[in-house]
């Protein structure tokens, strides 16, 4: 095993994504979070930084999974 195999990549894309999207900012402290929880799991977070988590990350990430979902769809049925 790597040095990184920690890491959870896929959150770490989604969260790019949300940056590049404008929906989550850089230096912010839902950004730290997210790295935290990147990096070493979301158990590693205290109460109150889930809830940053899930407010400022989770929800964005969940309306967006579902907007790329309808996306799919609507492309995938062009009639």
């Amino acid at each position: 095993m790597g040095w990184d195999n920690h890491v959870d990549w896929e959150l770490n894309d989604a969260v790019q994504d949300l940056l590049d999207e404008g929906l989550l900012d850089e230096g912010t402290p839902a950004y730290g979070i997210a790295q935290q929880v990147i990096n070493s799991g979301y158990d590693s977070l205290s109460e109150k930084q889930k809830h940053v988590f899930d407010t400022y990350v989770g929800n964005p990430l969940g309306k967006r999974q579902k907007e790329l979902e309808v996306r799919r769809i609507i492309d995938s049925n062009p009639e």
